[in-house]
């Protein structure tokens, strides 16, 4: 309930809280209730694009992309609005997944970003590209995809094998994550922090939502005796309703982040990825050889693995079984809003959805990897990221989450446990 609440004076807040603001600013470049974005395709920004902002039927601004893609419309004040793209604007060869946003919702008096995803029909062709050099460039793409599902089921594995919770909230505490750091990224008259900043704020307020979750939840549950069933089926009430709330406050339309917009590609070789997709790489694999280093090097660690081994033995010997699975809730927690904000900067995208879409995926890494076992969901992140990207190479893109699946039902069938889980004896 603190959550639902917190939600929904967040809207409250945005939605009119700051429409009494004073604008002291002398730079009309950026009015103080807009909606702009960049438009590019494989990296290169497209100019000369037109945009309109309508309410109803009644059209209430206009823009044109500018030399860098950027584009920006003033609005009259917070409300619902439709964002329509021009197709017959766009470049020969260029088209939009997505023309038309039905339902912007601009929440106050600050700058907000709309994104519009543009394909370019001759994309696996151009420049020049050789088969090898795309099928290279696809798996760069999978690791980079494989490592941010690897960040986001880290802390899902922990939780299953510490609490023996299969939690299906967990795709949105990673929208969760994606949408704070938003907030802090684009608000003008508010924080409007780097995006390093607000990820960092991002993070904590995932683990104080996951701190939240266990004590005032999870932990109840437990001690009224809710089985493994029970507490699974309040899971996924629980995401339904973080789900919806969510998509009442932020509405469908996909949202992007100040920085790395459209970020040009950077030629390493055959390579051609931005420095973004680098970056984003790195920080998911520091961040889960840190994780890894941590429950092997620290007593915390130990502790952690103990829990998910013999819970019962573990608080027989003196573990504080209840302190280890309230970090643990923390840090999953944490570790999903991170691989959000990746998920939000590689897709150029933030939606009030996008854990839900993921939430499958990371189900196949953990059971590929072996259930409870936080490295075998780093292994199965890498291989369902991996199959996933190179398999659109054959297969149409939509296709990208049930070729993970696919992969996932061959590789039970010859190994049940998964990549690094243990087999067991039964009966």
């Amino acid at each position: 309930m603190i959550v639902v609440f917190g939600l929904a004076g967040i809207g409250a807040l945005l939605g009119g809280g700051r429409a009494h603001a004073a604008t002291t600013t002398t730079t009309p470049t950026t009015p103080s209730a807009s909606v702009g974005g960049t438009l590019a395709v494989d990296g290169h920004p497209v100019p000369g694009v037109r945009v309109t902002a309508s309410q109803g039927s009644t059209e209430v601004g206009r823009a044109v992309s500018d030399q860098r893609g950027a584009w920006r419309i003033r609005v009259p004040g917070p409300g619902t609005y439709k964002l329509a793209l021009d197709v017959s604007t766009l470049p020969s060869g260029v088209r939009a997944e997505r023309p038309e946003l039905a339902e912007y919702r601009v929440f106050g008096s600050f700058a907000q970003s709309a994104g519009f995803t543009l394909t370019s029909a001759q994309s696996k062709t151009s420049g020049g590209q050789s088969r090898l050099d795309q099928l290279l460039n696809l798996f760069v793409s999978g690791i980079r995809f494989g490592l941010i599902v690897g960040l986001c089921s880290v802390g899902l594995s922990l939780i299953y094998g510490t609490t023996g919770l299969v939690n299906f909230a967990h795709g949105e505490l990673v929208t969760f994550g994606a949408l704070i750091a938003w907030l802090m990224n684009t608000m003008s008259s508010g924080p409007r922090l780097p995006l390093v900043l607000a990820t960092i704020i991002a993070m904590i307020a995932a683990g104080v939502l996951g701190a939240g979750l266990e004590l005032g939840l999870w932990r109840p549950l437990v001690r009224r005796r809710s089985g493994a069933s029970g507490r699974m089926l309040v899971s996924i009430g629980l995401a339904l309703v973080l789900r919806y709330i969510y998509q009442v406050i932020f509405k469908g339309a996909p949202r992007s982040y100040r920085e790395y917009a459209a970020p040009s590609p950077v030629k390493i070789g055959p390579l051609q990825s931005p420095v973004r997709d680098y970056v984003i790489m790195a920080i998911c694999l520091v961040m889960l050889l840190v994780v890894g280093a941590m429950l092997r090097q620290t007593r915390l660690g130990t502790a952690i693995r103990a829990v998910s081994d013999e819970r019962d033995l573990s608080s027989a010997s003196g573990i504080n079984v209840a302190g280890v699975t309230l970090v643990v809730w923390i840090s999953g927690a944490m570790l999903a809003a991170l691989g959000g904000v990746m998920l939000g900067v590689g897709s150029q995208g933030v939606q009030w959805n996008m854990g839900f879409r993921l939430l499958l995926t990371m189900f196949a890494a953990i059971v590929l990897g072996g259930l409870g076992n936080p490295y075998g969901a780093m292994a199965g992140g890498l291989v369902v990221g991996v199959a996933s990207q190179v398999g659109t190479y054959w297969l149409p893109s939509d296709l990208q989450f049930a070729i993970a699946l696919v992969i996932l039902i061959l590789v039970l069938l010859v190994r049940p446990q998964g990549i690094l889980g243990v087999r067991e004896r039964i009966g």
